[in-house]
């Protein structure tokens, strides 16, 4: 379970063509907000956590776009089933809150007040719990390869009590957390340092799926290269449907 901090945050960096990895990254980052661009990236991203379950040293490229954005869209589509039941969760406390304190009565806005805030509260919860399920089940796709396995029950409950997994999902989040603030920081600068805190963030995300996908390998005996990412590298998926089964 030992973790080298050194190593994992260099990651990305690692391979003789990082450089341009990191500025397609950065670039399909920026241009999520145009949607198509985050299928490439989520299909990145998954190759990244097979990296990690066979603790890979070198990042994978950008290629076989085919399948980037066939596995992209596979991770989209399992992203929002599992942050359905959090967003019903804040859809019917918070709106219900927003409702009660537009009814204008002092009664309304006092009950309304208090549910906001529980609301969101419980909508917190609810997103950090499915959130934690969310990279389980994205792994066992990407170990997998079939959409299906992102809703294996038993995977995700041995997965989400195993500690092999929790502590590289801390160290992941922490990475991310440090990501979000460094770019926080750079966007205080107009145009370029917003751009360039893009690119951090694309660099932290890489290196969380790393993690992420470490401790779903060591929880599941796969590390290392032990079994499946070698299985789950050459899918073929742009030309297997039964990879949505």
């Amino acid at each position: 379970m030992a973790i080298d901090i050194e190593r994992t945050l260099a990651y990305p960096t690692a391979s003789d063509d990082w450089i341009k990895t990191l500025l397609i990254g950065g670039a399909l980052t920026l241009l999520s907000v145009l949607v198509i661009p985050i299928f490439p990236l989520y299909g990145y991203l998954v190759r990244v956590l097979r990296a990690g379950m066979d603790e890979a040293e070198e990042p994978p490229a950008f290629d076989d776009w085919g399948n980037l954005f066939v596995e992209g869209i596979a991770a989209f589509v399992i992203l929002l089933v599992y942050q359905l039941i959090p967003f019903v969760v804040a859809f019917v406390t918070i709106g219900g809150s927003v409702a009660a304190i537009g009814t204008g009565s002092e009664v309304g806005a006092g009950v309304g007040v208090v549910g906001l805030l529980g609301g969101l509260a419980l909508w917190a919860l609810f997103a950090l719990a499915f959130g934690y399920l969310t990279l389980i089940a994205l792994a066992n796709y990407a170990h997998v390869g079939g959409f299906g396995a992102a809703f294996d029950l038993d995977v995700l409950r041995s997965v989400a009590l195993d500690e092999a997994y929790a502590v590289p999902w801390l160290y992941g989040m922490g990475v991310l957390i440090g990501a979000t603030v460094v770019s926080g920081i750079l966007g205080l600068v107009p145009v370029l340092g917003a751009i360039a805190g893009v690119f951090v963030t694309f660099y932290g995300q890489v290196v969380a799926a790393w993690l992420w996908g470490k401790g779903f390998g060591d929880a599941t005996g796969i590390g290392g290269g032990a079994d499946g990412p070698d299985a789950g590298t050459d899918l073929g998926l742009a030309a297997d449907e039964s990879s949505w089964d």
